[in-house]
């Protein structure tokens, strides 16, 4: 039985992969694993990976059979065996026990979900901002709440195979990480780990940025609507 898998998407993600992959191998146990899910990409992304899988039987790379960064997470989502399942990016650098004080929460508390805290740092891993827990309030928020307006990063998630059954397939009407966190709270039970776990490295390749530009209202309204409509299909499958 798998305890734990990590669920990557990558792209184009060569440069900082290396220092990525190191910190999530080294703490990962001998009944864990690793699903890197691999969207076509133009340097050497897929050598990068297909190597670490040729050293270490628990690293597994799965060919992403759409384009985009969400079917992307969703292809390494739907490859996961383990019992909890980590969310990772291609270019972070997760603390060393992470892993484990992320596994304690699950068990400690009976969650379905775990968010726990970071900061975004400059490429070279010094951090530039506060913690987000204190720019992103959102623990504690009511499901209502954080429907119209959650700000949460998908690489400071773990939930339980039952939520991942719920979780996919990802509407393409919203972020991927805003529904997970909506999906766990709406059918289950959401624990915040204030405890700093990952160095979220920001940089000009990013998918997203803190502070970015605001989507047009429109979109916004259409991306809640959706995320309602989703949200009650999903419950009643729970």
């Amino acid at each position: 039985m798998v305890r734990a898998s990590i669920a990557m998407a990558v792209y184009n993600g060569e440069k900082y992969l290396p220092a990525q992959l190191d910190s999530i191998v080294g703490q990962m146990g001998g009944d864990d694993e690793l699903v890197i899910s691999y969207d076509r990409s133009s340097d050497g992304t897929l050598e990068l990976i297909q190597g670490y899988a040729g050293r270490d039987t628990r690293v597994r790379v799965v060919m992403n059979p759409s384009s985009g960064i969400t079917g992307n997470f969703e292809n390494a989502l739907k490859n996961c065996a383990g019992e909890y399942i980590f969310i990772s990016d291609q270019d972070d650098v997760w603390a060393p026990e992470k892993i484990e004080k992320v596994l304690e929460c699950f068990e400690a508390t009976g969650a379905d979900m775990v968010v726990h805290n970071g900061v975004h740092t400059d490429e070279d891993l010094h951090p530039v901002t506060d913690s987000f827990f204190e720019i992103y309030p959102i623990v504690g928020r009511s499901l209502i709440r954080n429907i119209v307006s959650a700000r949460v990063s998908g690489c400071t998630t773990a939930f339980t195979k039952r939520i991942r059954d719920l979780i996919v397939p990802i509407p393409r009407i919203q972020d991927y990480d805003h529904w997970n966190l909506c999906v766990a709270q709406a059918a289950g039970k959401v624990a915040y780990l204030d405890e700093e776990l990952i160095l979220h490295r920001l940089h000009g390749g990013n998918a997203t940025m803190p502070g970015g530009q605001r989507r047009p209202l429109k979109d916004i309204i259409r991306s809640r609507w959706g995320l309602i409509t989703n949200l009650i299909k999903r419950s009643r499958q729970a």
